[in-house]
Order: structure tokens, then C-alpha cells, then sequence
């Protein structure tokens, strides 16, 4: 049994400072949800501890009590939300960058550092960390790596897994641990066990800083866009870019529905209506992309465009790549909910999958906004729908589970960088069979027992037992 909130608000306050521990109805609704919105569970408190030293005694204070780990909270999968009620470790102030090391190009910092902080604190040094979701003004590294996320500019340089040299965690016992580093794997270091805790979504541990590789930043940048009447010229743009010896950074897609919300908005670009539109972009040494820019233009207008724009300036591209991050707010001018899918699938089924949403949301009569990284498959159709009307939560849980069924049948998977969270935990037994799905399980049973780390979250039979 959990206690009281009156009980863990004088338990706590023995750790930690009054105003950082929350126990009033209105600051605990504020965590209640993720950027999932719809399923909401409201915590029995929230603390946000001021450094790693006392994170690790609040965790000692709260054993016996499920925990669940919190960042921005921007995340889509309903991750960092008390399913099982407990407490909320909000790490909020846990954001200094402790180290910027430009020889070795790694930095160490801390768990709660967003990704535009991070991106300033690097610029002068000529360097780079690449993996760019598109909520980077807010989300922090700690819920990037629990969630594996990637962005815009995966396709070429990868997720956030392939920039995590080292983790350091504490476990549910107190024990604070580095697994890898950036010594690679010696001295100190030699727990390299990284891996498990990249894309653990909270349920191994508590994160409290990273060591991330860096790359130099790119001299020069050419931006492209251009629009298809059909789904069939759009999925053939994409295989040409994707064959295409510049080796784009990105390749995103915009459904017409998406490129209408931009249009309806303070970010209207005069793009043509009820039409798919392409975002690609080559980057690298400044004579090479220049050679390069013509050649990938040709692709995208082979392909069966005719309004294909490109150029140079930065101040374009970061407008572009604002309207295409963009359209999760935007889609709060349609409805008050709306859920977030993420799932991967093969390239060759882009239109095929495309389709399939389309007709189960005109069937179920609910707008759906479709953008995806298209190189990499990765796919994210916004439902639009109300919460307030449980006809319409129930269409959009039968159109989610078609929806991963044919994923998983034309070869993709569940999620591309959102995570499982609570929100697709009950589909993993479509993709794994039952010993794969135990073989799962045997790792947060060891770091975690008691599943007192974010219980109810990817496996779910994961609930916190005392």
C-alpha cells in the first residue's frame, strides 16, 4: 500500500527542502500526463531533487514506493507518469554541462540538460551533437536516451544511442554506477554495459548524467523541398534520395494535412494545397555539397515534382525545419487530443501503410496528420480525436492496434524513438513470442526486482510488488 501524501510530504521533507516536494492536487496534475495527454495518472507526490547526492537519498527514502523518473515530460508513449501511483522524481534541475572536451570531442553532462542548451554550449567549439527531436527547445538528454529518440537528421547520422559513451546511473538499491565512459571501457569505465540502459524508458534506474560523443559541425547545408500529387511519386522521391551518393542528412514527409496546418499558421510558406511535401537536406565540406546540390534537385523533380525549391541560407533552412517540427503544436488548432504513433517500416511499404491510415480514419470519421522520417521509416500519424467522448477513444485504440499489425506484417515494429511507455506495452507480445518476451524481462529483474522503477511501462506484467 502507498502512503498518504501527507505522510510523503513530511517523509521527504526530511531529504529534501519544502518547496521542492509536491503534494497539492493542482502542482501533481501538472505531471499527470506526458505529451501522450490522453491517459493521465495522477502521482501521490512529485520531488525534484537538486544534484545527484540527493537524488540518491530520496530514492533510499521512498523503498518500498514506486518511482517513477521525469524529464521535460514531452515524450509520446506515456513513460514518465506514476501508472501505479508512488512518486515522481522530477530531475528538472539536475542541467549543467560539466565538461566540453573538443580533442576528444565528448562532453559530460548532466541528466536534465535540453538539447538547444546543449547545442549553444557547443557551437563555438565548431562542434556537434546531431540527434535533433523535434521537441530539442525542452527535452532533456536524460529522456532521449531512455526513450532511444531520434529526429530529423537520424537517417544519415543515427539515434541517440549511437552518442551515449557512458551512463551514470543509480540503481534501485542507491548504488550509483558508471557503466561505459569516455575511455572506452577502461580504467573506471569498464562496466560498459550502456547498451541495456540506452532506450530502458526508466525501469533499470535513475539517470543523473551522460558522456556523448560529438562530431564536428558541417560547413555548409543545402535545404530542399518539393511536393507530389501522390503517395506513389512521393514514395518514389524517397527510394531516390535514399540511393543518392549525397547520402542526405534528412528525408522528411509531410502529409497534404500537415502542409495545410503549416499554411493555416504565422509559419505559411505559400506551399500548394492538398499535396505530399518532401524536406531533405545534404550537408558537409562546402565545395563538395555545392557540386552535389543540382543532382539531388533532379532526383526530386525525376521523381514527378515540379515546384522543387533549394538553396543555402540558414535562415531558410531553420524556417523550413521549424514548420516541419512544428506540427505537433499546430494540431492543437484541430482538437484538444491527439495521439502520437511511432512505428517503423520498410521503405517499400510507405504508401501501402499510408494508405491504410487514411481509410481507417475516414471510416472512424477522425482526422489523422501524417509527418515521418522517411529515410528511416520511421512513421508518425497524429489521430485527432476527443477525450471527452469514449466512442472515439475506442475507435482510436482499434485503429492503433490495426495499425501495428500491419506494421509488424509488412516487416516494421513497434517504435522508432518514442518508446513503448504504457501506451503500446500490450502489443509486444505481437512482435515477441513468449520466451523472447521472458528473455526481455530477466534484464529489469535484475537491475530492478521489485519493478519499483517506473512499473507498468513496456513489459505489462511489470508491476511493483513490496
Amino acid at each position: 500500500m502507498i502512503p498518504s501524501s501527507q505522510y510523503l510530504r513530511k517523509h521527504l521533507r526530511r531529504t529534501v527542502p519544502h518547496s521542492r516536494v509536491l503534494t497539492s492536487p493542482a502542482q501533481l496534475t501538472g505531471y499527470a500526463s506526458d505529451g501522450l495527454g490522453y491517459k493521465s495518472f495522477l502521482p501521490d507526490a512529485v520531488v525534484i531533487p537538486a544534484d545527484a547526492e540527493e537524488l540518491i537519498k530520496v530514492i533510499l527514502a521512498l523503498k518500498g514506493i514506486p518511482i517513477c523518473m521525469r524529464g521535460a515530460g514531452t515524450s509520446l508513449s506515456g513513460g514518465p507518469v506514476a501508472a501505479q501511483g508512488g512518486v515522481v522524481i522530477h530531475t528538472s534541475r539536475l542541467r549543467a554541462i560539466r565538461r566540453i572536451c573538443p580533442e576528444g570531442f565528448w562532453c559530460e553532462v548532466e541528466c536534465g540538460v535540453n538539447l538547444d542548451q546543449l547545442d549553444q554550449a557547443l557551437a563555438p567549439y565548431g562542434l556537434c551533437y546531431p540527434p535533433d527531436p523535434s521537441s530539442g527547445q525542452v527535452c532533456t538528454i536524460g529522456g532521449n536516451v531512455a526513450s532511444n529518440a531520434g529526429g530529423a537528421h537520424c537517417f544519415r547520422y543515427g539515434v541517440t544511442g549511437n552518442y551515449v559513451l557512458g551512463v551514470e546511473v543509480v540503481l534501485p538499491d542507491g548504488t550509483l554506477h558508471c557503466f561505459g565512459g569516455p575511455a572506452g571501457g577502461r580504467g573506471r569505465w569498464r562496466e560498459d554495459w550502456k547498451k541495456l540502459m540506452v532506450g530502458s524508458e526508466g525501469t533499470l534506474g535513475a539517470f543523473t548524467r551522460f558522456w556523448l560523443r560529438l562530431t564536428p559541425r558541417a560547413e555548409k547545408a543545402w535545404t530542399f523541398s518539393a511536393t507530389y500529387a501522390s503517395l506513389e511519386a512521393t514514395e518514389r522521391a524517397v527510394h531516390g534520395l535514399v540511393r543518392h551518393p549525397a547520402f542526405p542528412v534528412a528525408i522528411e514527409l509531410m502529409d497534404p494535412r500537415a502542409v495545410a496546418l503549416v499554411e493555416s499558421s504565422p509559419m505559411a510558406m505559400g506551399l500548394p494545397e492538398n499535396r505530399f511535401m518532401i524536406v531533405t537536406e545534404i550537408d558537409g565540406p562546402a565545395d563538395l555539397v555545392d557540386l552535389r546540390a543540382e543532382s539531388v534537385a533532379e532526383v526530386l523533380r525525376s521523381a514527378g515534382s515540379t515546384d522543387v525549391q533549394f538553396g543555402d541560407n540558414p535562415e531558410d533552412r531553420k524556417n523550413l525545419f521549424r514548420a516541419r517540427k512544428a506540427i505537433g503544436g499546430l494540431l492543437g488548432q484541430m482538437s484538444p487530443d491527439y495521439v502520437v504513433q511511432d512505428a517503423v517500416i520498410p521503405k517499400r511499404a510507405l504508401a501501402e501503410i499510408l494508405r491504410l491510415i487514411y481509410d481507417e480514419s475516414d471510416r472512424a470519421g477522425l482526422p489523422v496528420v501524417t509527418v515521418m522520417h522517411a529515410g528511416d521509416g520511421n512513421l508518425h500519424p497524429n489521430f485527432v480525436f476527443d477525450s471527452g467522448k469514449p466512442e472515439e477513444l475506442e475507435k482510436i485504440e482499434v485503429i492503433s492496434k490495426k495499425l501495428m499489425k500491419q506494421v509488424i506484417a509488412v516487416g516494421g515494429t513497434l517504435s522508432g524513438e518514442h518508446g513503448i511507455g504504457n501506451d503500446k506495452c500490450d502489443y509486444m507480445g505481437m512482435v515477441f513470442g513468449p520466451e523472447a518476451l521472458r528473455l526481455q524481462l530477466s534484464v529489469p529483474m535484475i537491475f530492478n526486482p521489485s519493478h519499483a522503477f517506473n512499473p507498468l511501462k513496456v513489459f505489462p506484467e511489470r508491476r511493483f510488488v513490496p
